[in-house]
């Protein structure tokens, strides 16, 4: 198979896109089509065709033939598709056995013609079987290696990490297997934080905030979340992100010196809040228990040409809570005229300040090398400059 597939980019296209196919005993098989039955119930049944094939190259089908392994699929209506074939069992395996033939026949300007290539054959078969079953049941997919990959990988993550996989890099994304991370304030630094770690094997992530989601935030958050305006921030990016992770809790709360117990047991904490009495409380806490964390703020001001800015990220221990706690590397007070509270549009800020909080998370896990230990980092918006404390020094 993997010949085939590596000779044959149509069959590396649809292992890429997530269809489970397989060829058995000259066969091309695909697993777990979706269509509609007799009843109008979703069910799913394998497709197979022969095959000819020449120096591993499949060429173009001699004939119109293929078979299937479940019922006759219908169309909305409770009719039977028109694929032609009929009952006809025949053994690939003695654990594959097909229920039916088909023989889906294409016309082109009054007259019936042959498939011009094997691709467009299972193509059009399976835009026929699907097509009502997809129209009827919008969730159902024909994609059914994601789901059994993904289960395989032993992850919380909903797709199969073939990132990782492609770049031989299974053993550092498998670093973070069994890890709980918290993030404290979903604004838009925290929202893009969740982007980022979602997408990794993080056994858990918590989301506290109990702010609810208003027009300017959604200018800050990545992407587009449907519905969210008025809802509380960490339910809309719970439900968007738990498509990408099945490890989310959502605790629509503010951490005060009432509940910060809850961040006991955390492997790493996320620190975003715009609140400087809240952020001496939480990192403070944090670097005392021994709980990794990375602070992160920005700053923004009206220059003679626009916005200037910096974006920071602060930690990870209690030297770093110790020797900047009071500084501009880890404010404790909320300014009186801070431009950030003005603009709305800053994204790319917010983007940047997590991707430095996310680098610097990594870091501490050992999945991306760290040879600089300062405490601290300011990135420069106007010079596009970098500063740490070792530079600093």
């Amino acid at each position: 198979m993997p010949e085939l597939v590596s000779r044959n980019p149509f069959l590396q296209d649809m292992e890429d896109q997530g269809y489970l196919i397989d060829f058995i005993g000259a066969y091309l098989v695909v697993y777990g089509l979706p269509y509609l039955g007799k009843d109008g119930g979703l069910k799913y049944g394998d497709w197979m065709s022969p095959l000819d094939i020449a120096n591993a190259v499949i060429d173009p089908p001699k004939d119109h033939q293929a078979w299937w392994r479940g019922e006759r699929p219908h169309d909305q209506t409770g009719r039977e598709l028109r694929l032609g074939g009929g009952p006809n069992r025949i053994s690939v395996t003695p654990d594959l056995v097909a229920d039916c033939s088909f023989s889906f026949k294409l016309h082109e300007t009054g007259q019936m013609r042959p498939y011009r290539s094997f691709e467009e054959k299972i193509q059009t078969y399976i835009e026929a079987i699907t097509g009502p079953a997809r129209s009827v049941f919008p969730d159902a997919s024909p994609l059914r290696a994601i789901e059994i990959k993904a289960a395989a990988q032993n992850s919380p993550l909903r797709f199969p990490d073939t990132l990782s996989a492609r770049y031989n890099m299974n053993d550092l994304s498998g670093l973070l297997r069994g890890k709980k991370a918290a993030i404290v304030g979903l604004g838009g630094t925290g929202a893009y934080i969740l982007d980022f770690i979602a997408r990794t094997h993080l056994e858990r992530i918590a989301l506290f905030d109990d702010d609810k989601v208003h027009i300017h935030t959604i200018f800050r958050f990545p992407g587009f979340i449907l519905r969210a305006i008025g809802e509380l921030k960490v339910e809309a990016l719970s439900r968007q992100y738990g498509q990408w992770h099945a490890g989310i809790d959502a605790f629509p709360e503010k951490i005060t010196a009432v509940n910060i117990e809850k961040l006991a047991g955390y492997d790493f904490v996320f620190v975003s809040v715009d609140d400087g009495p809240a952020r001496r409380l939480i990192v403070d806490w944090l670097s005392t228990k021994g709980i990794p964390y990375i602070d992160c703020g920005m700053g923004l001001e009206r220059a003679k040409n626009g916005l200037s800015g910096f974006v920071r990220v602060t930690g990870s221990d209690r030297r770093a809570f110790e020797e900047n706690v009071g500084t501009a590397q880890l404010p404790v007070e909320n300014g009186k005229d801070n431009e950030y509270r003005k603009q709305a549009q800053i994204g790319e800020f917010n983007a940047l300040n997590a991707t430095l909080a996310v680098i610097r998370f990594k870091q501490h896990f050992g999945l991306i090398e760290c040879i600089d230990k300062s405490s601290w980092y300011i990135f420069d918006s106007a010079t596009l400059e970098m500063d740490s404390m070792e530079q600093a020094l």
